[in-house]
């Protein structure tokens, strides 16, 4: 049973190193990335912990389990200096999961405060600056709570806090979901239904520690086998089901901007919606787009819209859609080299052969096809 964390931790490993790679290669490629839509991702506060926030949640999660595995084994006096880490780790595993749900939801993951972030703090300062230079602690003594003295009583008191306040996390995450799932007039179970079971099961994880940190230790090693299994979950419907991630950014994000336009105009949520339109959906393919027709889709009038554009992001509708046809024919000139240039003006969403000659002139300082030959 020991062995149950050791390998929780090592999939939380994977699950860390495949979201830097991802991350990594997208970074890698933003050259290829529209100034554009840099402006989008600058306006909506796309900084280093959102590109970031998957990678440190899963590290933060396998070392945990290790932590886990060093008790159990009995391994963790050995490393006293290690005791301790979870506290802060625990802490930050509540504030990480809004931040990543905020992202994938279109929210404001930006505007967080810093008191989400501060018992993570103040837990590890205190544990490395007041814990006793003398202090030694068993497997036994972690499991069982028989110390009397102030500091590991209050390290029991501070893990309970730590696990109490991921639950009241991951519960808010799941009400909110839940409920654009209730309210949406919309098929949504192809990626709903998958995700809300995720976060069931996850709430159910994290009861489990809740139970067993506060009432019923002997669930403990329960609750370990439950969360490898989740981690397992996780790394398998991230490996067989690629598709569904994205699917669930886009209709959740979706719901969530139908509901805050009930409120009003939000540039930022609006200016998010408007990106997964183009990059997800790639409704600039469409030959016939207007802004009428981008306008409606947004629940905007023209002049909504319109003045969006210029304002926040400089450019013109005609402007701003022809910036991501050039990329995507830029994209199939350099991937098909089989297909005719005829063909990839009509497959980037253009009908005109002469405007899109003088506009990928304009925007890469060559031809078409000097373009695809220079680059082979």
């Amino acid at each position: 049973m020991n062995l149950i964390p050791f390998a929780g931790a090592l999939v939380a490993f994977l699950l860390a190193a495949s979201h830097w790679m991802e991350t990594w290669q997208k970074d890698k490629n933003k050259k290829q990335i529209s100034p554009v839509v840099t402006q989008v991702r600058r306006q909506l506060g796309f900084v280093f912990l959102n590109q970031y926030t998957s990678t440190i949640l899963f590290l933060i999660l396998g070392i945990l389990q290790i932590h886990i595995y060093a008790e159990l084994t009995g391994d963790i006096q050995y490393y006293s200096y290690f005791f301790g880490i979870h506290i802060p780790c625990l802490f930050l595993i509540g504030p990480l999961s809004y931040i990543y749900f905020e992202e994938m939801s279109g929210g404001e993951f930006y505007k967080i405060r810093i008191l989400h972030f501060l018992p993570s703090i103040v837990s590890l300062f205190y544990i490395f600056v007041f814990r006793p230079t003398d202090f030694l602690l068993t497997s036994y003594d972690l499991l069982t709570h028989n110390h009397n003295s102030n500091f590991p009583n209050s390290i029991h008191c501070l893990l309970g806090v730590a696990v109490l306040s991921i639950f009241v996390y991951t519960l808010s995450i799941f009400i909110r979901v839940f409920r654009w799932k209730l309210s949406s007039k919309e098929k949504l179970e192809s990626s709903f239904f998958p995700f809300i079971c995720l976060l069931g099961y996850s709430l159910f994880v994290v009861l489990q520690f809740v139970i067993s940190q506060l009432f019923f230790m002997q669930l403990f090693v329960v609750a370990c086998l439950s969360l490898t299994l989740l981690l397992i979950m996780m790394l398998l419907l991230k490996l067989d089901h690629k598709e569904l991630i994205p699917n669930f950014k886009s209709e959740v994000r979706s719901a969530r901007y139908k509901e805050s336009r009930l409120r009003g105009l939000n540039i930022n949520q609006i200016l998010q919606r408007l990106n997964d339109l183009m990059i997800t959906e790639q409704i600039y393919l469409n030959e016939n787009l207007s802004l009428p027709i981008l306008s409606k889709r947004l629940d905007l009038n023209t002049h909504q819209l319109s003045e969006i554009l210029n304002f926040h992001l400089g450019c013109t509708f005609r402007n701003y859609v022809n910036q991501f046809r050039l990329q995507e024919a830029a994209r199939l000139l350099l991937e098909k080299p089989d297909m005719t240039i005829l063909s990839v003006i009509y497959a980037s969403g253009f009908n005109s052969k002469s405007s899109f000659h003088k506009l990928f002139i304009e925007q890469f300082g060559q031809s078409p096809q000097n373009y695809r030959s220079l680059k082979k």
